[in-house]
């Protein structure tokens, strides 16, 4: 019920700027306690108990298996995975501590609700006692949201939220990345689709936190380009918007800063050569840092305004953050500090701007990014994705990214018809403002 009142609130611009002027305030943080854990939640740092990094480190997981208190893990990935035989080569790390798995493979991506209630159904029948996602940023959010609805009464639908569940009895979770990006596997946060309503819902929770992260850039290597380059810019997207974020710190901008070089550095590289063992392994280092930088400032309107496209037309999350980042970053360089900001991304990227006015930096700033994401391959507009999209489901995005809260934390507060016209100059390929 907090939820929903909540994000009945985050509809309107007058309320969302309200909000942030509370939350300065700190004069409503006692009111309830979903709020609360909101208010709260700059104070608070998370990450995994244990990270591996680096080439072979999925190697490094046996230092842990050798105490850690479970015999029956749930494995959670996709079918592709396992044709690859990257499954295989977890399995045999767990096999030789003579723990015995159970895969579930029905992974997509943008996970839905149904994936969920399938992966608890299957860990109830077989009898396991913890979980084990192989994947990118859908197999580690479909484990985090099942490890929420295997220890608590609630369904998932009603775990929106932050910080909606009080249960303790916290689920063991490894994840495994095979992917350099997403940063899900280092986070509190998991986005699973409703596919009845056809939007994202998100989870913020404290107690789906991964115990332990293995980014090993080997099990990256079979990752196709277009994956690669997608997954890749959704790591920027984290550290672009956690150093805008009104709620960035100074660990938060540590880590988003050098994400901002990495990327920038070795993203072209893998995609140009796949098969580049240093460039995967700093796109690996890349993701850690991007996930770390929005665990601790959280997000903003890029991802708010591409979580409703894909939950409307299953767009992959890194796609949808690449062809919407200009066209938000465009509509809020008229705000003097966002200038100033964008100017200094460009300097932590490693971007060369001729301008000497923060406006006219950031112009150009943004011009640059674009043509980075073009040479990636990146359409430069939605039309290119080949969607139909019609009038009626622009106003039903623009209602829904206006119910993320992951926008809450963005510089600047849109309106309901400004995200509209944003969804519109993105189908257009326009830069503009009204």
């Amino acid at each position: 019920m907090i939820y929903q009142v909540f994000t009945t609130l985050l509809k309107y611009k007058p309320m969302r700027l309200l909000l942030q002027r509370l939350k300065r305030g700190k004069l409503i943080k006692s009111l309830v306690p979903m709020l609360k854990e909101w208010y709260d939640k700059d104070f608070i740092f998370q990450s995994p108990s244990i990270t591996f990094l680096g080439q072979k480190s999925l190697m490094d997981l046996s230092k842990i298996l050798s105490y850690v208190k479970f015999n029956k893990p749930l494995i959670i990935t996709d079918q592709i995975l396992i044709k690859l035989g990257v499954v295989v080569e977890v399995i045999n790390v767990l096999k030789h501590h003579k723990i015995k798995s159970i895969i579930f493979d029905g992974v997509q991506a943008n996970p839905t609700t149904a994936v969920v209630n399938n992966i608890v159904d299957l860990y109830h029948q077989q009898g396991c006692d913890a979980l084990i996602s192989i994947g990118g940023g859908s197999a580690h959010d479909a484990a985090k949201a099942a490890s929420l609805t295997l220890t608590n009464t609630k369904s998932i639908k009603k775990m929106q939220g932050i910080n909606t569940t009080h249960n303790v009895s916290l689920m063991p979770i490894i994840a495994i990345n095979t992917t350099a990006g997403t940063g899900s596997g280092a986070t509190n946060v998991a986005v699973i689709t409703d596919q009845q309503k056809h939007f994202k819902m998100t989870l913020v929770d404290k107690n789906i936190q991964p115990n332990v992260l293995v980014d090993d850039s080997d099990l990256m290597m079979k990752l196709p380009q277009k994956p690669s380059v997608w997954v890749g810019v959704d790591a920027l997207v984290h550290a672009i918007e956690a150093e805008l974020s009104i709620y960035s710190n100074l660990l938060s901008k540590i880590y988003a800063r050098q994400c901002m070089h990495l990327v920038y550095k070795y993203l072209p590289t893998v995609y140009c050569d796949q098969s580049n063992k240093q460039a995967r392994e700093k796109m690996a280092y890349a993701e850690f840092l991007g996930g770390m930088a929005f665990n601790s400032a959280s997000l903003g309107f890029i991802h708010s305004l591409s979580h409703a496209l894909s939950g409307m037309f299953d767009v992959p999350h890194g796609l949808a953050n690449a062809v919407i980042m200009p066209y938000v970053l465009d509509y809020e360089i008229n705000r003097k500090n966002v200038a100033h900001q964008l100017g200094k991304i460009a300097d932590f990227m490693g971007i060369d701007v001729l301008a000497n006015d923060e406006f006219n930096k950031a112009k150009e700033t943004i011009q640059k990014i674009a043509n980075f994401l073009k040479n990636l391959g990146i359409p430069h507009t939605l039309s290119e994705l080949q969607l139909q999209i019609t009038k009626k489901q622009i106003r039903k995005m623009s209602l829904h990214a206006m119910k993320d809260f992951c926008g809450i934390s963005n510089p600047v507060q849109f309106s309901r018809r400004e995200v509209k016209h944003i969804y519109q100059n993105a189908i257009n390929g326009s830069f503009e403002n009204i």
